[in-house]
C-alpha cells in the first residue's frame, strides 16, 4: 500500500472489472485462452463456499464453469485444466495483484484517527513443497475490526521478516501511526524509524535483547509503578486477570544504539489464569516497552491504551488461526513459492470479503453461502467484489 489517498467510489467500480482493465497481461497469445480475470475471481469464489485444495478448487471452477462465467461476465471457453491452474497462478505479478486489491478493498488509518492501533506479525506458509524456499506474509491487522490495512511476503530461505516489516511501515505509512510488534521486531533501527516518522510504537522485550529485558527487570524491583490497570476476563473455560504497571524508562543508561528510539516507557504485565477444568491456576510475567511519553494529564488514560494495545496485539494471531483452521492454509501444499503466495493472496482476499459482513462465525458464513448461491452473489456485490 502506498502513502496515496485511497481511491474513491467514483476509482473504483468493483474488483472484477479492475481485473480485467488494469491486471497486466503477462501471457503471449497462446497461453490467453482463459481470462485471467475469471481464473482469480472463481477462485475466490471457490474459497468462499469452502473449497481449500487446489484439487478440489479446479473441480469448483470446473463443475461451475457455466454460473462462474455468467456471473463473471466473461466468454465461455473450455474449463482451465487441473494441470494448467498451479503454472498460471505462479505466473501471476503478486505486487500487481496485492496493489489492485489494495484499491478496492484497502482499509486506511488515517493521521486524525489518533485511537487506532494496528498490529504487526508474520505467518509462515508451511505448505510449499521445497524445504529450502520459505515462503511469509507479514501482516498489518486493525485492532478492533481486524482487518488487513496492509501486507507484504517474505521469500526464501536466507530473507529475514525484520526488513520485510520495515518497508511494510514505510510503504503503507504505518511508521507515522500506532503499531504494535512482537519482540522479533524490538531492535534499535526499527524502533527509530517509527519514533522518527512521528509514530508511535508497543513492543515486547524478550531474550533477543537479553541486557536490556534485565535493565527492565531490575528498573520493575527498584521503583513503584506511576500507574496501573487491571482488568479480568472469563471465555473457554478460563478466568484471566491482566493487570499493567507502568514505569518511566528515563532511570535507565541505555546503550547509545538506542537514541533514536524515544524509548519512554516500560509496561510490565501480569497474568494469572485459572482453568476451571484442570483446577490449576498459572502466572506469567511480560515486559514492553514504548516510546509514547508519560505525561502527567494523561498517564492514566494512556496506561489503559498501552495495555489494550498490547492485549490486543493477538487480532494478527487470530487471524492466522482463521486462515490455519477454517482455512486449512497449513496443509495446502504447492509446488513453488509465487503460486504459494498468491493463493494465500486470494484467500486473505476471501476472509477479508467475509469480514465485511461481520461474521460471527466464520465457518457458519462459508456454510451459508455454500447452501445459498443468492446470498453469496448479494455479498459479492455488496461489497463490490462484482
Amino acid at each position: 500500500m502506498s502513502n496515496e489517498e485511497p481511491y474513491s467510489s467514483e476509482q473504483v467500480t468493483c474488483f472484477v472489472d479492475l481485473l480485467k482493465n488494469e491486471l497486466p497481461e503477462h501471457r503471449d497469445n497462446r497461453g490467453k485462452r482463459h481470462p485471467l480475470a475469471f481464473v482469480i475471481a472463481a477462485f475466490v469464489l471457490a474459497t468462499l463456499v469452502g473449497r481449500q485444495k487446489l484439487s478440489s478448487i479446479h473441480r469448483f471452477m470446473r463443475n461451475r464453469a457455466d454460473w462462474l462465467h455468467e456471473l463473471i461476465q466473461t466468454p465461455k471457453v473450455k474449463p482451465i485444466s487441473r494441470a494448467h491452474l498451479p503454472r498460471l497462478l505462479d505466473s501471476l505479478n503478486w505486487p500487481v495483484l496485492n496493489e489492485l486489491i489494495e484499491r478496492c478493498f484497502g482499509v486506511r488509518i488515517q493521521s486524525n484517527e489518533t485511537s487506532k492501533w494496528v498490529a504487526i506479525d508474520g505467518k509462515a506458509l508451511r505448505g510449499t513443497l521445497d524445504a529450502g524456499d520459505k515462503q511469509n506474509l507479514s501482516l498489518a491487522v486493525e485492532r478492533v475490526s481486524r482487518e488487513v490495512v496492509a501486507q507484504a511476503r517474505q521469500c526464501g530461505d536466507k530473507s529475514s521478516e525484520i526488513p520485510v516489516v520495515r518497508e511494510l511501515l514505510k510503504d503503507s505509512g504505518l511508521e507515522k501511526q500506532k503499531v504494535s510488534l512482537d519482540a522479533h521486531h524490538f531492535n534499535p533501527t526499527t524502533t527509530a524509524q517509527i519514533d522518527q516518522a512521528g509514530g508511535v510504537y508497543v513492543t515486547q522485550v524478550k531474550e533477543n535483547q537479553a541486557t536490556f529485558l534485565q535493565q527492565c527487570k531490575t528498573l520493575r524491583t527498584q521503583f513503584l509503578p506511576l500507574a496501573e490497570t487491571i482488568g479480568h476476563e472469563k471465555a473457554h473455560g478460563r478466568v484471566t486477570t491482566r493487570s499493567a504497571h507502568l514505569f518511566s524508562l528515563t532511570s535507565l543508561t541505555l546503550d547509545s544504539r538506542w537514541k533514536n528510539s524515544g524509548l519512554s516507557t516500560l509496561i510490565v504485565v501480569e497474568r494469572e489464569t485459572f482453568e476451571s477444568a484442570k483446577q490449576k491456576t498459572s502466572f506469567e510475567t511480560s515486559y514492553y516497552v514504548s516510546n509514547a511519553v508519560l505525561e502527567a494529564d494523561v498517564i492514566k488514560p494512556l496506561a489503559e491504551e498501552l495495555s489494550q494495545a498490547i492485549r490486543y496485539h493477538w487480532s494478527v494471531e487470530s487471524n492466522n488461526w482463521i486462515r490455519d483452521v477454517t482455512f486449512n492454509e497449513d496443509h495446502i501444499k504447492t509446488k513453488a513459492g509465487n503460486q504459494s503466495q498468491i493463493m494465500a493472496l486470494l484467500r486473505g482476499l476471501a476472509i477479508e470479503l467475509i469480514r465485511k459482513t461481520s461474521p460471527k462465525n466464520f465457518q457458519a458464513a462459508i456454510d451459508n453461502f455454500t447452501d445459498s448461491v443468492s446470498t453469496l452473489e448479494s455479498m459479492l456485490k455488496q461489497v463490490k467484489f462484482l
